[in-house]
């Protein structure tokens, strides 16, 4: 039985892997968002019927899920969604809080390696959400060494990441 300010803390403390999973179904960061905070209200309205933290976090990954297939369904054919295949297949192999929380820390430490340019590249592609394009024009690149900057990076941090968590499970 869990308690509303443990609800709360709880859902906050995972709200970065749930809002990128309901972001994975939407194709919409914002959308995600919004989502995010339904659940959150929808949680703390069923108030004691969680077992433990990993029910509520269980729950709200499946509710934000529905959720985002139906506001995807009233958008009239505008927003074109996972298919039910794809998406529990990325239900399956989502990584648990822990899981999450130690490729977030080896992310952060990877991040910090590159260069200013490069994260530069990355916070107007990534967290702008601007078209290789524009960030091209920004940038004063051409588009094709935009994409190859990115598949670079995309690799470093892949193998960074994949470098810190090996090197923590030894």
């Amino acid at each position: 039985m869990l308690f509303p300010e443990i609800i709360t803390a709880t859902l906050l403390a995972g709200r970065m892997p749930l809002t990128a999973f309901f972001a994975s179904v939407t194709r919409d960061f914002h959308l995600a968002e919004d989502i995010f905070q339904e659940v959150c209200v929808k949680a703390i309205g069923r108030g004691e019927s969680f077992e433990s933290a990993a029910h509520l976090m269980n729950w709200a990954r499946l509710a934000g899920k529905n959720r985002a297939i139906d506001i995807l369904r009233t958008r009239e054919g505008r927003c074109v969604g996972l298919s039910d295949e794809m998406l529990a297949l990325l239900a399956e192999e989502w990584p648990d809080t822990a899981q999450a929380d130690a490729m977030r820390l080896a992310l952060d430490v990877c991040l910090t390696r590159i260069t200013p340019n490069n994260r530069e590249l990355l916070r107007l592609r990534y967290f702008e959400q601007r078209p290789c394009a524009e960030v091209a024009a920004m940038m004063g690149r051409k588009i094709e060494t935009v994409y190859q900057a990115l598949a670079r990076l995309h690799k470093a941090l892949g193998d960074c990441i994949r470098g810190r968590l090996q090197s923590e499970s030894a």
